[in-house]
């Protein structure tokens, strides 16, 4: 029995080695994405059983075309790792070893997610351009590669990642266990093929991260690998509303690429079929990524340029300087009255400065001009008349900032103190001729200080919204008739831009 089992095995690999050897690279690029987004795999959940078919599907073709496991300990490619302490979750990862003495022991990964949503209100999300298209990508760059390794000067590391649908765990494992091996210092290049089977209509590859590379405009060059593939290049990946598994390994220093075809596919919808894949494109698109990460493999002296795109900084800069603006609402207060005025939308402008003392911490400080509006009831006849006090003024609140997150997206909470200098102010009737006069409006002082608080949210690492409170406690004038220290209260949402 145990031969007759073995003589099984031997025949399925046999058979898949000459599937693979009659069949053209586009041919076996749809055989992979119909089989990954096909229904009987329900859209590939992480930590699902269908997820695992998918799993044993990569690797039984990993396996047909000799991938070596890069874990000594894995003959099937499987890193198991957990995501909030559940198990269940694979990574596969293999190894194509480079020749060169020196450079062998240095890396460039290349690597696709596997997962996908999986059934939704009875709807299936099969998930062909996210990220079947990738993980097949990846397959047959890898299947080339072999057939060059010859050529190979440094290592190729080869993955499947699982869970970057729930938030990037997969890569997020790799990269840990990687640095903790004391690796992640040789990975000279990561690469993240995502949602690369709509080239036709995205019109173009993108590569989000050339600005991580040296000498990137001839590197990733299609004439000089000898595709004919139209390219679009972006320094650094800069969305904080998207992310793929690039990240765990650029938050690391390591040198990233996202590449991708874009989202016109039906992203995130049941309609990410197979047959909507452009699969001329798919065959370009990993023609491509080998050529490329061949070069990278060979390319002489150092990779990486040693920059980081803003978005993945771990540390902050110690000092930040920008521009904000935004609106202000604000009224007067009467302690001494039964009422108070009425506040009106004003306007702000001006500078943001910031010294972090650490992630968590900041002391934050605007300059701003500001132009305010409130109406208060007429001393005299409070129920029939009220003036409108419009105020121009320098307003410099300074904070101590709490940042509850990361650098680059968090909520921020601060509280501090101000101080303002009025420069000048007009009080007209709301109801009289604009001729009649005014009570008399008798600075008490020019200045102006008190109690500042606020809160907001970094949207990466340039933007920052933000709310602030003022509450003024000294006095701002005398309008006579009863209704002395008068103090203002000012609210003001800002858009702040950090250079």
């Amino acid at each position: 029995m145990i031969k007759k089992s073995v003589l099984f095995v031997a025949a399925m690999c046999l058979c898949g080695i000459i599937y693979a050897q009659n069949t053209t690279q586009r041919q076996r690029l749809e055989k992979h994405v119909y089989t990954l987004a096909s229904d009987s795999l329900q859209g590939r959940k992480a930590g699902s059983p269908d997820a695992v078919r998918a799993a044993n599907y990569l690797i039984r073709e990993w396996k047909g075309m000799g991938l070596k496991p890069f874990f000594a300990e894995s003959k099937n490619y499987r890193m198991p790792f957990e995501v909030y302490g559940d198990s269940g979750y694979y990574d596969l990862v293999a190894i194509i070893e480079g020749n060169d003495p020196k450079l062998k022991d240095e890396y460039i990964v290349i690597g696709g997610h596997y997962d996908h949503l999986g059934v939704r209100n009875g709807k299936v999300y099969n998930g062909a351009d996210d990220n079947a298209s990738g993980a097949s990508c990846v397959t047959e760059v890898a299947r080339q590669l072999l057939a060059r390794q010859k050529e190979l000067r440094r290592s190729v590391i080869i993955c499947a990642f699982d869970a970057e649908e729930m938030g990037l765990h997969g890569s997020d494992a790799l990269a840990t266990r990687l640095s903790g091996m004391q690796m992640i210092g040789k990975v000279k290049l990561m690469m993240s093929v995502d949602m690369v089977g709509w080239l036709k209509a995205g019109g173009s590859l993108t590569l989000e991260g050339t600005g991580t590379l040296k000498n990137s405009q001839e590197l990733t060059d299609p004439k000089l690998l000898g595709v004919d593939i139209p390219i679009r290049r972006k320094k650094f990946e800069n969305s904080i509303f998207t992310a793929t598994d690039t990240e765990p390994f650029a938050k690391k220093g390591v040198a990233t690429l996202a590449v991708t075809t874009g989202i016109k596919s039906p992203y995130h919808k049941p309609e990410d079929d197979a047959e909507l894949i452009d699969y001329e494109g798919l065959d370009k698109v990993t023609d491509y990524m080998a050529a490329f990460t061949l070069a990278a493999a060979n390319r002489e002296g150092e990779l990486q340029s040693g920059k980081v795109a803003p978005k993945h900084l771990q540390k902050n800069v110690p000092f930040n300087v920008g521009l904000s603006v935004g609106y202000n609402s604000s009224w007067l207060r009467f302690p001494n009255a039964g009422f108070e005025g009425k506040s009106l939308i004003g306007g702000e402008a001006g500078l943001a400065l910031q010294y972090n003392i650490s992630t968590r911490l900041s002391v934050h400080a605007d300059i701003l001009y500001n132009y305010t509006r409130s109406i208060y009831p007429d001393p005299e006849n409070a129920y029939e008349n009220s003036y409108r006090l419009c105020q121009h003024a320098i307003t410099a609140p300074v904070l101590l900032q709490l940042n509850l997150g990361d650098v680059t997206t968090a909520v921020y909470l601060n509280l501090g103190g101000y101080y303002g200098r009025n420069l000048s102010g007009t009080i007209r009737s709301t109801n009289k001729p604009m001729t009649d006069k005014a009570p008399t409006y008798k600075h008490v002082n020019a200045d102006e200080w008190g109690i500042a608080w606020g809160f907001g949210l970094k949207l990466g690492y340039h933007w920052q919204l933000g709310f602030t409170a003022l509450y003024q406690l000294n006095q701002l004038f005398d309008t006579g008739a009863g209704m002395q220290l008068s103090r203002d209260t000012r609210s003001s949402a800002k858009l702040t831009y950090y250079f």
